[in-house]
C-alpha cells in the first residue's frame, strides 16, 4: 500500500508534482521581474514553459525558463515597455476622472475600463505567442488583437478568471485573510493565472502548430520557434524559402557529361 503511494504515477503524487511545478514556476517569474522591465520576458518564459508541460514533453522548467527568457529578452522587453506605458496612461486618466459625477464621468470611467480590460488580453495574447512563434513587435501585437476578436469566449473567460481572482483578493476586510492571499500570489497565484491562460488558449495555438513526429520532435535542450505553421489565418506570412548555398558544377548543370581524367603517378 505505501509503495503504491509513493508510486510517481499516483494521483496523489502527480498532484504534488503539479503544485511543485506551479511553486518553481511562480517563484522563477516574481525573481526575474523583480527589475520591473524584465517583466515582459518573465511572462514569455512562463507561457513558454506552460505550454510545453500543455504538450507533455518532459524536461526541467528552470532550464526551459531560462532558455526562454534569454532568446526573447530583447523583444519581450521592448513589447513590455510599450504596454507599460499604456498601462500607465490608462491608469493616470482613471484616477483624473474617478471622482467626476453625472453620467459623463460615469461613461469615461467605464471607457478607461474596457481599455484597461482590452490592455489586459493583449498582454496575455501578444507574449503567449512570443513564446512560441517567431514575428516583428508589430504583427505580434496586431496578431493579438484578432485573436482576442476571433476568440471572444475564450478571450472573455481569460478577463473573467483574472478579475475574479483579483477581485476576491482586493475586496478582502479581514486582515488575516487578505494577507494569507497575498501570500498564495508569492507562491502559486501566478502560476495558477497562467496555467488557466494556457488551458483556455491552447486549442487556438494548437492549430496554428505544425504537426510533429516522433523524429521531428524538439528536444527540451534546443529552443526552437514552430516557424513552419500555418499562420496565414491571422497574418502570419509564411517563412521564405532558404537559398541555396552550393552550385552545380558548370558542366552537370549543363548536361554535358564529364570525362574521367586518369590521375598522374607520383
Amino acid at each position: 500500500m505505501l509503495r503504491g503511494l509513493f508510486d510517481l504515477d499516483n494521483p496523489v503524487m502527480r498532484f504534488l508534482s503539479r503544485v511543485a511545478d506551479l511553486l518553481v514556476l511562480n517563484l522563477l517569474f516574481i525573481l526575474c521581474s523583480i527589475p520591473i522591465f524584465t517583466t515582459g520576458a518573465s511572462i514569455t518564459a512562463l507561457y513558454y514553459c506552460f505550454f510545453k508541460m500543455k504538450d507533455q514533453e518532459e524536461g526541467y522548467l528552470a532550464k526551459r525558463f531560462f532558455k526562454s527568457f534569454k532568446e526573447n529578452f530583447k523583444q519581450a522587453t521592448i513589447m513590455w515597455l510599450l504596454l507599460l506605458i499604456l498601462f500607465v496612461v490608462l491608469g493616470f486618466e482613471f484616477l483624473i476622472f474617478r471622482t467626476v459625477p453625472g453620467t459623463s464621468g460615469t461613461v469615461i470611467r467605464a471607457v478607461i475600463l474596457v481599455g484597461l480590460i482590452f490592455w489586459f488580453l493583449i498582454t496575455v495574447y501578444s507574449f503567449a505567442l512570443l513564446s512560441r512563434f517567431y514575428n516583428s513587435t508589430k504583427n505580434t501585437f496586431m496578431n493579438a488583437g484578432l485573436l482576442i476578436f476571433g476568440n471572444g469566449p475564450r478571450s472573455i473567460a481569460i478577463a473573467a478568471v483574472a478579475a475574479l481572482m483579483v477581485g476576491l483578493s482586493v475586496s478582502q476586510t479581514n486582515v488575516m485573510i487578505f494577507w494569507n492571499l497575498i501570500l498564495f500570489w508569492f507562491l502559486l497565484g501566478i502560476s495558477i493565472n497562467a496555467m488557466i491562460n494556457v488551458e483556455l488558449m491552447y486549442p487556438v495555438f494548437k492549430k496554428l502548430m505544425p504537426e510533429e513526429t516522433a523524429e521531428e520532435a524538439t528536444p527540451d535542450h534546443e529552443f526552437a520557434v514552430d516557424e513552419e505553421a500555418d499562420l496565414s489565418n491571422i497574418g502570419y506570412a509564411p517563412a521564405p524559402p532558404k537559398p541555396e548555398t552550393e552550385e552545380e558544377p558548370a558542366a552537370e548543370a549543363s548536361g554535358t557529361p564529364v570525362e574521367d581524367t586518369p590521375s598522374e603517378g607520383l
